[in-house]
């Protein structure tokens, strides 16, 4: 589960990018294939210009398994995940769901109760 809040910048976007890969590389080839979860629901401001969404989305997908995206509550919010959606379809990777809310998302990936450890610098 990623969480961002306040203001989501092309450089939260890298500093998400690297714990990633960091906690990926402690799992085995064959687990890569992890579920995503990333709570955008209390971003308040998008400072990531389209450049930068084009040339993360060409980029190879770093979650290959399902994959779901709680969006801002701004109509802006919305458009912005739609944009990191298209760009991901467009690059020939899975595209994102987009749920309501966090309890739809957990709903949709079959979370009852769930418990997260920290991975990496909180954002």
């Amino acid at each position: 589960m990623t969480r961002m809040t306040g203001v989501l910048s092309s450089d939260d976007i890298e500093q998400h990018d690297r714990a990633v890969l960091l906690f990926l590389a402690g799992l085995f080839a064959s687990e890569r294939q992890v579920r995503g979860l990333y709570d955008f629901s209390q971003v308040e401001a998008l400072a990531v210009p389209n450049s930068k969404l084009t040339q993360r989305g060409q980029r190879p997908a770093i979650i290959g398994g399902f994959r779901v995206v709680v969006p801002p509550a701004s109509t802006a919010g919305l458009d912005f995940v739609r944009l990191i959606a298209e760009q991901l379809r467009a690059a020939g990777h899975r595209e994102p769901v987009i749920a309501d809310t966090l309890e739809e998302a957990y709903r949709l990936l079959g979370l009852d109760k769930p418990q997260f450890d920290q991975v990496g610098e909180a954002l």
